[in-house]
């Protein structure tokens, strides 16, 4: 009995920190990793790269989790993360903001336009996902990591992957199933609620990208 809730506790324990590790303010910092160094932009100067890269996190990453905190702190939201589906119209819509200036940004400094675009398409699903928060809680880290997935598989059909395509993808979607797990071993969302993430986050960029 005991093993067993300690197997328990340690399954859990794995559970939250991959949601953690792989966390939807992590992800786009994590998609344009790829994009600068697995595709032809390789050749940009690396001080460029990391330039850019550090901008990126700070709109997508360090903003949101700042304004995560402080509306903890305000008593506005119960737990970093935001659990209660009620709760999250606010953080959501800070995401598309954020989402939109990176966009933003990408296109005044010149970036290839499908840079900008995955941006785009991720604040294209944020947006809906927004809404349809306002009746059901749908996954957001199944809706990120697909997001990501859905941009390798584009760079792969359009060759721009350095490495072997099908290695890449394969390695992407085994992160949605890990992800999408974690999720569902803490108890944050149903299997339909990942599923719902999971094709409006993929649908939403590789629409976007292509189109």
């Amino acid at each position: 009995m005991e093993n067993q809730k300690t197997n328990s506790n340690g399954i859990t324990r794995t559970a939250q920190i991959i949601s953690d590790v792989l966390s939807p303010l992590l992800i786009p910092t994590y998609a344009y990793t790829v994009m600068m160094w697995l595709t032809p932009l390789v050749i940009l100067p690396e001080r460029t790269r990391l330039i850019t890269m550090a901008v990126v996190a700070l709109l997508t990453a360090v903003l949101p989790t700042a304004a995560i905190l402080a509306l903890k702190s305000l008593g506005r939201i119960s737990d970093n993360a935001i659990s209660s589906r009620n709760e999250r119209m606010i953080p959501f819509a800070l995401a598309l903001g954020c989402y939109l200036g990176a966009c933003w940004y990408l296109n005044s400094i010149h970036a290839p336009w499908w840079v900008s675009r995955f941006f785009l398409g991720a604040g294209l699903a944020v947006a809906i996902a927004t809404v349809v928060t306002l009746k059901w809680k749908i996954s957001a880290h199944a809706t990120a990591i697909a997001g990501m997935t859905g941009m390798i598989i584009w760079l792969a059909f359009r060759h721009l992957l350095l490495l072997q395509p099908m290695v890449v993808i394969t390695v992407s979607i085994m992160l949605c199933g890990i992800v999408s797990s974690s999720r569902l071993v803490l108890h944050r969302h149903t299997f339909a609620q990942v599923g719902a993430g999971f094709a409006l986050g993929l649908l939403c960029v590789v629409a976007v990208m292509l189109f």
